[in-house]
């Protein structure tokens, strides 16, 4: 044997370890021991459930069926009178309770099979001396907040994971749990949040009584003196204008002031409704001469012409368009100076109110323009106003049917983007930015039959939200420039001609009581 191995020792040969034999006792012992980390861990998974059902059992068992009959109609009828009482709280403790049924039922039924087919879950192999085996990890739902239209569930992310990897897979998701539209949306670090959209809450047109506060027919309104409490009001109301709703049944607001405003949609897609919402939103600011509108419609005045004693300023041609939008850069130039090393954001007031620049179809100024000379002037007047004009109180907001670049050059420079239905899959992007689709800004999406309906990204927000803008008809026009009409005389002495009550309302055209009254 040294012949062979030389110095080497023998090989050991690896033999059998003996077989340890456990008793009977102890065997049951820890299954027994199992099975209660099991149930108690199952139980502290439904804490509120379990405790609930024990007390009916027990309940039943001591005053009868009949009883538990009378205890269920009398918690219901309280819970009536609460709802009417506070309906603030009692609907945080009817999405809470919904919630529960809806991850019991819906998620956690289906959550490990969606993670392990959408490569969601990790998978760790390990082996032994007979096969190999796999250690799986699951993302944990942390929260869940249901309403009637949407599921939003907060789920920590596995090490090593990304909030692009779960927006890859929403489509997926989305099929999975049998919503409409999933959305994903990323926190700071951690955790993501899913929107899982079941009910559509924007088939419903969005009326002026819900701008209104469910008061149809009424203009919601400050005091006109524009001075004392109303004038501060109003200033506030100039970062939150009403204009529609949003897909979970919040209002829908936008700030104009220190921002502009570029909405984008195909012929028909309810750009017109924005526009008004806004100028109808502005009201109490233009009576309290707090706001001023100045108005370039470049198709003749088709558009806007309705409201033009509201406006200050109104251009119907591109001359007169050229000619406004220079004057709005000196106001811009002198405002600058004045306010350099004082403030960074100007105070709309009586004698130096807020300037808003409305553009209808802007693409007739920046690229259908034929005159070189006019087309250059706009073209440097344009992109001075939004570079520069947010800080001194002279704001653009603007419509667009075609969103390129090479039609909108200067697209980049509007803080607040809307995108209406769209005719193309890549427009989204166009307004937006790279990946808006993918975060869920499906524009393409958008049926005929919803007008009005698109999605809104402000700066600083993270996803596209989905929103529906109210529907503004000529008799809600009309309506608006009655009660909204300067009270003073502009600059050059014009005062405008304030129509008449349409004579196609309703009423007959017998204007009803309180007619152009301020509150």
């Amino acid at each position: 044997m040294s012949r062979i191995y030389g110095d080497q020792r023998m090989p050991r040969i690896p033999s059998r370890a003996d077989r340890i034999r456990v008793p009977v006792w102890m065997l049951l012992l820890a299954v027994a021991g199992k099975g209660l980390v099991l149930g108690v861990r199952w139980c502290w998974r439904h804490r509120i459930a379990v405790p609930a059902t024990v007390v009916l059992l027990m309940f039943v068992h001591r005053f009868g069926l009949l009883s538990l009959l009378v205890l269920l109609a009398a918690l219901t009828l309280y819970a009536v009178a609460w709802r009417q009482v506070h309906p603030a709280s009692f609907g945080w403790l009817a999405r809470w309770a919904w919630g529960r049924v809806r991850l019991t039922l819906v998620y956690r039924r289906r959550w490990r099979p969606a993670m392990i087919h959408t490569d969601l879950a990790i998978r760790v192999p390990t082996s032994n001396a007979d096969q190999v085996t796999f250690d799986e990890y699951f993302p944990r739902i942390r929260s869940i907040r249901s309403t009637r239209a949407v599921d939003v569930l907060r789920v920590e992310l596995l090490p090593g994971q990304t909030p692009q990897q779960w927006a890859e897979q929403a489509e997926a998701l989305r099929h999975v749990f049998r919503a409409r539209r999933c959305q994903v949306q990323a926190e700071q670090h951690r955790f993501v949040r899913l929107y899982f959209h079941h009910r559509d809450t924007l088939v419903r047109p969005v009326t002026v009584g819900d701008l209104d506060g469910g008061r149809p027919g009424r203009v919601n309104r400050n005091s006109a003196d524009g001075a004392g409490a109303g004038s501060g009001l109003a200033v506030a109301e100039l970062g939150a204008v009403p204009v529609g709703r949003c897909e979970d049944g919040s209002p829908w607001t936008l700030p104009v002031r220190g921002t502009h405003v570029l909405v984008a949609g195909a012929t028909g897609a309810g750009k017109s409704s924005v526009l008004w919402s806004i100028i109808r939103g502005l009201g109490p600011a233009l009576r309290a001469g707090l706001v001023e509108l100045w108005v370039c419609d470049p198709k003749g005045g088709m558009e806007l012409a309705f409201g033009e004693p509201l406006f200050t300023r109104f251009a119907t041609t591109t001359g007169e368009a050229a000619e406004l939008l220079d004057d709005a850069v000196a106001v811009m130039q002198r405002r600058t100076a004045l306010l350099r090393g004082q403030t960074r954001l100007h105070t709309p007031t009586v004698d130096d109110p807020l300037i808003v620049v409305v553009v209808d179809e802007i693409a007739s100024l920046t690229s259908y323009v034929t005159d070189r000379e006019l087309k250059k002037r706009i073209g440097a007047a344009l992109p001075l106003l939004l570079s520069q004009g947010r800080a001194a109180g002279v704001v653009v907001l603007a419509a667009v049917q075609d969103p390129r670049k090479e039609v909108l050059p200067f697209r980049d420079l509007f803080p607040v983007r809307i995108a209406m239905r769209m005719t193309e899959v890549e427009q989204a992007d166009l307004v937006f930015g790279s990946g808006a689709r993918d975060r869920g800004a499906r524009a393409d999406e958008i049926p005929v039959s919803l007008p009005g309906v698109g999605y809104v990204l402000v700066e600083g927000q993270p996803e596209p939200v989905r929103v529906r803008a109210a529907h503004i008809d000529d008799t809600e026009i009309s309506r608006t420039v009655w009660a909204y009409r300067p009270t003073r005389a502009t600059g050059d002495g014009w005062i405008p001609q304030i129509p008449a009550y349409p004579t196609d309302h309703p009423t007959g055209g017998a204007a009803p009581a309180g007619w152009g009254e301020v509150a």
